[in-house]
Order: structure tokens, then C-alpha cells, then sequence
């Protein structure tokens, strides 16, 4: 059963098949989020992505280690060792998600222990950096400057958790701030990067999109890509799907799974409410 709302942004499992083609033929290209967001159902979690990476080879699969009870090290590791030795086996790429202050610290340590074994030959796993936090893009300069015999996957976006990260006093007092610093993080991108590295653009700002198309007038790059939301500026993506690689995050589950994505997506990020339409 399609539900309008809900179906703007999310959709089951029967349904992704649909949804996939739907997008596809728009010239741009899914990634997959299994939205069940809970820890106590990190087994049944973890047998979803490994069954969607096996069903759907070839792809970008989003990742919330939440999912996979991050608070226990050795669940989380030994699950997302099997889910990335299965993903490079189908040829499909890794994104692990932002999430809230609380976590996030764990997630940079267990995707940064990830990104230096698995990406030696070539970006299979992507890192999430949230630019609404000041000191994102001071992670994202150690992991761009550092020694290494890896490639990065960087993966820009401005943050969804607002509510629940503001309280740690880690955030822009603006949103101009915000704009600036995912600017920046972009121009470190292009001035700084390794040439097997790759850039996601992951937003809905135009200014933002622009600013990095402006920069690959000068930068001949095919490592830059763009990414919104299933249901916000479809309009701009289909707008930039002519001349750039432009992805389309599609999150499924049953309803119960989407509804604490949802309620993140249109209150905590309410800004967001703006570009649905575009």
C-alpha cells in the first residue's frame, strides 16, 4: 500500500525495486538504507544488509552502525568485517553514517580502523563528516593530511541531529557558519585530495552545489558526486543529472523501522521542510 507522505520519503521492501527503477530512469543513482535504526535488533539488522548487499550487487549501501549495537565494540566491528568483506565481494560501496554526539566518536574510530584496511586500493568505504559541527572540519584536515597508504572517501554533509547535539555546545551559533564550513570543506577537497580519492557532496543547499560544480569547471576530477534525499530537491537533482553523477539516498523498512528517520528528517532538521517542494 502506498501512503502519500510516507512514500515521498521512504519505502518498504516490496517497494524498492520500484523505487530503484523510478529513480534510475531520472539518470541518477539509489543508495540503499535499511532505516531500522534499533540496537536490540542488531542481528536482524545486520542478516538485512547482508541479504540487500546480496540482492542488490553493484550498489552504494548507507550504513548506521547504530544499527549494529555501536556501544559493543565487538558486535559492531565483527558484524561491519563481514558486511564489508561481503560488500567488496558485489562490488557495492560502503557509507557509514553520521550520527549524534554521543556515538559519534566511536564511529570516527571504527570507520577510520575500516577506511585504512579495506580502501588500500580504492575507496570501498566512505567516512561522514557533519560541517555543522565546529570541529568537523579540523577531522576532515588529520584525515586529509595525514600519512597514509589509503584512499578516502569523504562524504560532506551538514547534520540531521540538531536537537540532540546542541546541548554539547559543538555546533555553528549560525547557519552562515554552517554554509562556510561545508564551503571549505569542499575547497579542502579539491585543493588537497589524492587522486583515487572521492568527494560526496551530500546536500540539499544550492549555493553549496554550485560552488563545488563552479570548482570542477577548474579542478578535471570525476571523483566529485552529489547526493539528496529520496523526496527533497528532486528538482536540483534532476537539474544537475545531466552533467554529474547525482545519487538519491532511498531509505526502506517497514513503517515502524522509518518513523524515527522521518521524525528526524522533517523536526530536527526542519530547514529541510523547504526544499520538499523544490
Amino acid at each position: 500500500m502506498w501512503i502519500p507522505i510516507v512514500n515521498r520519503f521512504t519505502c518498504t521492501r516490496k517497494q524498492l525495486p520500484i523505487i530503484m527503477r523510478k529513480i534510475q530512469k531520472n539518470n541518477m543513482t539509489p543508495i540503499l538504507d535499511y532505516s531500522n535504526e534499533n540496537k536490540s535488533q542488531h542481528q536482524k539488522n545486520f542478516h538485512e544488509i547482508m541479504d540487500l548487499i546480496q540482492t542488490y550487487p553493484n550498489r552504494h549501501i548507507a550504513i548506521k552502525l547504530s544499527a549494529l549495537n555501536v556501544q559493543n565494540r565487538n558486535d559492531v566491528e565483527t558484524y561491519l568485517e563481514d558486511i564489508t568483506k561481503r560488500a567488496i565481494q558485489n562490488k557495492c560501496k560502503l557509507l557509514i553514517d553520521a550520527e549524534n554526539y554521543e556515538i559519534q566518536d566511536d564511529i570516527y574510530d571504527i570507520s577510520d580502523k575500516f577506511i585504512k584496511h579495506y580502501n588500500k586500493q580504492q575507496v570501498n568505504i566512505y567516512k561522514t563528516y557533519q560541517l555543522y559541527r565546529n570541529d568537523s572540519l579540523n577531522v576532515l584536515k588529520h584525515d586529509m593530511f595525514c600519512e597514509r597508504d589509503y584512499f578516502l572517501g569523504f562524504k560532506l554533509v551538514r547534520g540531521a541531529y540538531y536537537n540532540e547535539d546542541k546541548k554539547h555546545n559543538i555546533l555553528f551559533d549560525s547557519i552562515d557558519e554552517t554554509h562556510d564550513n561545508y564551503n571549505n570543506g569542499i575547497d579542502l577537497f579539491f585543493n588537497h585530495s589524492k587522486q583515487q580519492d572521492k568527494l560526496l557532496c551530500a546536500t540539499h543547499n544550492e549555493d553549496s552545489v554550485l560552488h563545488a560544480i563552479e570548482l570542477l569547471k577548474t579542478h578535471k576530477t570525476k571523483q566529485v558526486h552529489f547526493a539528496q534525499l529520496m523526496g527533497m530537491s528532486d528538482k536540483l537533482s534532476k537539474q544537475i543529472s545531466n552533467e554529474h553523477h547525482v545519487f538519491k539516498y532511498v531509505p526502506y523498512g517497514d513503517f515502524q523501522d522509518t518513523l524515527p528517520y522521518l521524525i528526524r528528517r522533517l523536526y530536527e532538521n526542519y530547514p529541510m521542510l523547504l526544499n520538499i517542494f523544490k
